[in-house]
């Protein structure tokens, strides 16, 4: 089994866990359906005909997403779907994918420089229900315990059935106190930590290479983590910030 697949298979069981429900009755932790309109810049990724990570759309062709995502893929299978909550429902817009710009410096053993850009073949139209986000500035910050949102079409059950429906979840983000190589091994500058301390709520929510929205921009993108739901275990986000000059060159956003 290739690192990556690994990888891919770890993230696959945090969002099972990270969504199980608490009891019968209860909804899921953490997480709440979206209402139409909410993100519209939530992109549902289509590997093969099936849903296979998050995404962002920060222009009319172009989207952001995580290298692990796109890493090793042919464009030509995979789609991207904007403008819906439901992705059964049959009100999303599907596009063809021109080009997958994968970072240069990305690494699969440790995920750094998680990023990627994905070039679509013809531009979206914006509207109420499909629109950009801002990306955070670069070398941006926010202090310790800031809210943060995150969302996705993530897995909630031991069989990784798919929802269908877009859910979202607040997170805080961590100081660089703890979120360090010291307390958190692996972690770099170009990276960034959320979760909560307690491991209630966990990054797990979203699916791999969703958006991490800070004052309605696009600061972090959903990378990897340790485990589920286990305390002082944060999930880690590709920084944004650390790599907007190379999103600008290219990508012109």
């Amino acid at each position: 089994m290739s690192a990556t697949m690994f990888h891919l298979l770890i993230l696959a069981y945090f969002a099972v866990c990270a969504l199980q429900p608490a009891d019968a009755g209860t909804r899921i932790i953490g997480g709440q359906f979206a209402i139409p309109g909410q993100f519209p810049h939530q992109v549902s990724l289509q590997l093969r005909g099936r849903h296979h990570c998050g995404g962002s759309l920060i222009s009319p062709t172009y989207i952001v997403t995580a290298a692990h995502c796109t890493i090793g893929q042919n464009p030509a299978q995979m789609r991207a779907i904007v403008g819906t909550i439901d992705l059964l429902a049959g009100d999303g817009k599907s596009f063809d994918i021109s080009k997958l710009i994968i970072h240069p410096q990305y690494n699969s053993q440790t995920q750094d420089y998680d990023l990627s850009l994905i070039q679509l073949r013809e531009p979206v139209t914006l509207g109420d229900n499909v629109k950009t986000i801002e990306l955070a500035d670069g070398q941006s910050n926010h202090a310790a315990n800031t809210v943060a949102t995150i969302s996705g079409f993530g897995a909630t059950n031991g069989n990784l059935e798919l929802p269908n429906r877009l859910k979202y979840a607040r997170v805080q983000l961590w100081s660089r106190d703890f979120c360090n190589p010291q307390n958190i091994p692996g972690v770099t500058d170009r990276m960034v930590c959320a979760g909560h301390p307690s491991g209630q709520v966990s990054a797990c929510q979203g699916d791999s290479g969703g958006p991490l929205t800070v004052d309605d921009k696009l600061f972090g993108v959903v990378s990897w983590g340790f485990g589920c739901g286990a305390q002082g275990k944060p999930a880690m986000y590709t920084y944004i910030g650390a790599l907007r000059s190379w999103i600008k060159q290219n990508s012109g956003v």
